[in-house]
């Protein structure tokens, strides 16, 4: 049953949700959309403050909504174990393993040499399957804690004070991004039902207004990608760690509102783009190679692009082409042995076969 819109009585927070809901769909599609249009727009960060504060805003939510997305639905189920081998390998482990020769394969072409390839330090996008695997082998601890959210807020507070992050396990961005994941798995639907109460849907493009604005504001000194990456703790940063920590929690509240704003301004009924959804995954994984390739084209050196009113709109129209093209079921099918292989000779449960919507199965 899905998710009402303001203008229809509200769902009661104890209905059936095992139902693929259109308001779930149409977030990954969009937040994995946002995703591609930020990781295309990042290199134009110089370009002015508008290009600038534009790039980091959409960063600000885009990827927290996504793993957010991940954590609520990493929630135990009745019937199914907190922590599911099973799935974990067939659906991020081997995955990861796969995307992780294949970048590093990919980037040595690009960059012409031969380096080692370290499985544990996660090469590009294969940071974020490194992280989820994490994360899920995590959830019965943030399960049995009382106040699961606070503590996590406080781990990744604490994880700028460190010298430099280690490469390995992506330490930096599983510290910092594991806030959100959690914040997904303390949840429940009446939380989401409540975003798109008529009040707040009205006063959610004020929310995007007020994180771009203070993000124009503070675009020449966030001009670091590390700041909205989460890759670099304050010493690496060059700043003291009471400054980063002040950083981070005002970008933290920024992010919570323009996310919250950008959940309520999504439609809860489908739509043309609803079933694009389920394969938010292979949109994020297989996005980053056409990417590379437009990168080491040279185009971001074309003088059209050092514009944003030319720069913006050229790149975004390609970036949501891509997501699309990515989405569409013939491509899925094509390279589902990539993103979601089927692992039957490997492991005792056929699940593992399955796709990886980010969803409950019913």
């Amino acid at each position: 049953m899905s998710v009402q819109t303001a203008a229809a009585p509200a769902p009661s927070v104890t209905q059936v949700r095992s139902e693929r809901q259109p308001l779930f769909d149409n977030a990954k599609f969009a937040a994995v959309a946002l995703v591609v249009c930020a990781h295309t727009w990042m290199p134009l960060l110089e370009v002015n403050r508008t290009v600038a504060a534009t790039v980091l805003t959409i960063a600000a939510f885009a990827m927290p909504v996504f793993v957010t997305l991940c954590g609520y639905f990493a929630q135990p189920r009745p019937g199914r174990p907190q922590v599911d081998g099973a799935r974990l390998i067939g659906q991020i482990a081997v995955p990861y393993l796969i995307f992780q020769v294949l970048y590093n394969l990919v980037g040595m072409a690009l960059e012409q040499r031969v380096q080692p390839i370290r499985l544990l330090e996660p090469r590009w996008l294969t940071w974020f399957l490194l992280s989820l695997l994490v994360w899920r082998l995590t959830v019965p601890i943030w399960t049995a804690l009382r106040h699961p959210l606070p503590v996590a807020v406080l781990i990744a507070a604490g994880s700028g004070a460190v010298h430099a992050y280690p490469a390995e396990l992506a330490l930096g961005r599983t510290l910092s991004f594991l806030p959100w994941f959690v914040l997904g798995l303390v949840l429940r639907p009446h939380h989401f039902t409540a975003l798109h109460h008529r009040t707040v849907r009205r006063i959610a493009p004020l929310g995007l207004l007020a994180a771009f604005a203070a993000i124009w504001l503070a675009a020449p000194k966030l001009l670091n990608p590390a700041w909205v990456e989460y890759t670099q703790s304050a010493e690496q940063l060059h700043v003291g760690y009471p400054v980063w920590l002040g950083v981070r929690a005002a970008f933290g509240l920024l992010s919570l509102v323009a996310s919250a704003s950008f959940l309520a301004l999504l439609p809860a009924r489908r739509t043309r783009y609803t079933a694009l959804g389920a394969a938010s995954l292979y949109v994020y994984l297989l996005h980053g190679l056409p990417l590379k390739l437009v990168q080491a084209s040279g185009i971001y050196h074309a003088r059209k692009l050092h514009h944003a009113y030319t720069a913006l709109p050229l790149l975004g129209a390609f970036a949501l082409t891509l997501a699309v093209v990515l989405s569409l079921p013939p491509v899925v099918r094509v390279l589902t042995p990539l993103v979601q292989p089927r692992l039957d000779w490997l492991l005792r449960s056929e699940r593992s076969g399955k796709p990886l919507g980010l969803h409950r199965e019913a």
